[in-house]
C-alpha cells in the first residue's frame, strides 16, 4: 500500500510538505516520561537480534484509530524493522464503520453489540462488548499469512448472574480448543495455544448461555512488536472514563503494554458546547488512570489533526474554510497535559503542514483527505502513519545513542 511519491495540484504542491520532509516538521517530543528509555532499550535489543521479548504498543482513539489505516502504516513499518509478534488485540467482533487492517471479521447468528459512547455499562478496555445468542459464531480471517505457534486469548464475562458457558475456538490448522467459562460478571481472560496455517480462519463459537466478549488477542510466540488499534468511531477522549476501572486495571496489567498512545480530539473540536475545564480534567484523569493501571508503560499523546468545516461556526485562520471553533483550545490543552503529566507528544497538525493543511490534503491528487475535511483517505492515513513512524524512529535513534 506504500507509495513512494504523491502528486497534487500545482499551486497546492507549494504548500504541502513532501512525504520525506513532513515528519521533520513535527518530531515526537519527550516531556519527561519516566519509561521511554526502557522502550528504546527494548527496541534496540530487538533490532540487534538480542531479545526474545515482545514490545507491546496499544493505541486508543476515535475514528482515525478505528479505521486502522494510520495505525497499520505505523505497525507495518515497526514490525518490518523490529519483528512481527502477531496480530495483537482486536475488537470483539465487527463494529459498523470500523475495520481491522489485519483481519476480516464475519459474524453469523444474533449478536448484541455495546459501544462505550453511551453511559457506562461494565465496558472493557477499548469500549466494545459483544453478546451472542446461543449458536452464534464469528469467523476471524487474517489478511496476511499467520504461521507457526500462536496464543489466542479471549476476554469475556457473564452477562447476568446465570451460569455462562465457555467458547470453542477452531484454530487455522483445524484443531479445536475449549476456552474456560467466566466465573463472574467481571471481565476474565482465558487462552489456548495452537498453530497458524497461512491465511486460514479462526472460528469462535458460542455454547449455550454464552458469555459476553470483551476482547480477542492473537499473539505469535515470537519476538518483535505488536500494535493494538482500539478505536471507536465518534468517540471523545472521555470514553476512557467509561471503561470499568477494574477492567482497565486487570486488562492492562495482563497485557503489560510498553507504550500507550492516545489519539483523540477531532470530535471534541466539533463539540457544539465545549467545556474546556471538563476536557482538561477528563484528559488528566484518563492519563493518571492509565499510569496507575500500566505503571511500566510510556504514554504518548497525539495532538488532534487539522480539520475544517464548510458551514457553521468556526475560526477563520486565512484558509478558504474555517477550522472548528474548539480545535485550537483542544490542541492547547492536549499539549499542556503532555507537559504537566510528563508524556511524549506528537503534533499531527504540524506534521500535516499547519493551519490549512486538511484543505490542501483534500485538494491533492490523489486526494489525501475526504471532502468532509475531517477524515483522511487511505493514502492520507498512510502518509500520516508514515510521518509518525519517521518521527518516532528519529527519537528512538536519539534516545538509543544517549544511553
Amino acid at each position: 500500500m506504500r507509495k513512494s511519491t504523491l502528486s497534487c495540484l500545482t499551486v497546492l504542491c507549494l504548500l504541502l510538505p513532501p512525504l520525506s520532509q513532513a515528519a521533520g516538521l513535527a518530531q515526537v517530543v519527550d516531556y519527561g516520561d519516566p519509561n521511554i528509555y526502557r522502550v528504546w532499550r527494548q527496541l534496540a535489543a530487538l533490532e540487534r537480534g538480542e531479545s526474545k521479548d515482545v514490545l507491546r504498543i496499544m493505541q486508543f482513539g476515535d475514528s482515525h484509530t478505528g479505521g486502522d489505516y494510520f495505525t497499520h502504516a505505523f505497525r507495518d513499518r515497526m514490525q518490518q524493522r523490529f519483528g512481527n509478534a502477531g496480530i495483537g488485540w482486536i475488537t470483539p467482533g465487527y463494529v459498523k464503520n470500523q475495520r481491522s487492517a489485519q483481519v476480516l471479521m464475519k459474524m453469523a447468528g444474533n449478536w448484541k453489540t455495546r459501544i462505550a459512547r453511551a453511559n457506562p455499562e461494565n465496558f472493557p478496555v477499548g469500549g466494545v462488548a459483544n453478546l451472542p445468542d446461543p449458536g452464534a459464531y464469528m469467523e476471524i480471517q487474517p489478511k496476511f499469512p499467520v504461521n507457526g505457534p500462536l496464543r489466542v486469548s479471549v476476554w469475556s464475562r457473564r452477562s447476568s448472574d446465570a451460569t455462562a458457558g465457555g467458547w470453542r475456538i477452531v484454530m487455522p490448522d483445524g484443531e479445536q480448543r475449549e476456552l474456560a467459562a467466566p466465573l463472574s460478571q467481571d471481565w476474565q481472560v482465558s487462552y489456548v495455544y495452537g498453530a497458524g496455517n497461512e491465511q486460514n480462519s479462526f472460528f469462535l463459537r458460542a455454547d449455550e448461555a454464552p458469555a459476553e466478549l470483551g476482547g480477542i488477542v492473537i499473539d505469535t510466540l515470537a519476538p518483535g512488536v505488536t500494535v493494538d488499534a482500539l478505536g471507536v468511531v465518534g468517540a471523545m477522549q472521555r470514553v476512557i472514563l467509561r471503561w470499568q476501572p477494574e477492567a482497565l486495571r486487570d486488562q492492562l496489567r495482563w497485557r503489560k503494554p510498553d507504550l500507550l498512545i492516545l489519539s483523540y480530539g477531532t470530535n471534541e473540536a466539533f463539540d457544539a458546547k465545549p467545556d474546556f475545564d471538563a476536557y482538561y480534567s477528563d484528559l488528566q484523569t484518563s492519563v493518571r488512570n492509565l499510569r496507575a493501571a500500566a505503571p511500566q508503560a510510556a504514554i504518548l499523546l497525539i495532538g488532534a489533526p487539522n480539520s475544517a468545516r464548510k458551514t457553521g461556526p468556526g475560526e477563520q485562520v486565512g484558509c478558504r474554510y474555517k477550522i472548528p471553533a474548539a480545535l485550537r483550545n483542544v490542541q492547547t490543552i492536549q499539549k499542556q497535559i503532555a507537559i504537566e503529566e510528563k508524556l511524549l507528544y506528537w503534533d499531527w497538525e504540524k506534521a500535516m503542514g499547519g493551519a490549512c493543511s486538511i484543505q490542501r490534503y483534500a485538494a491533492a491528487t490523489p486526494p489525501l483527505a475526504g471532502q468532509d475535511l475531517i477524515h483522511f483517505t487511505e493514502e492520507g492515513y498512510e502518509r500520516s502513519g508514515a510521518d509518525f513512524y519517521e518521527s518516532f524512529i528519529h527519537m528512538y535513534q536519539r534516545g538509543r545513542k544517549s544511553r
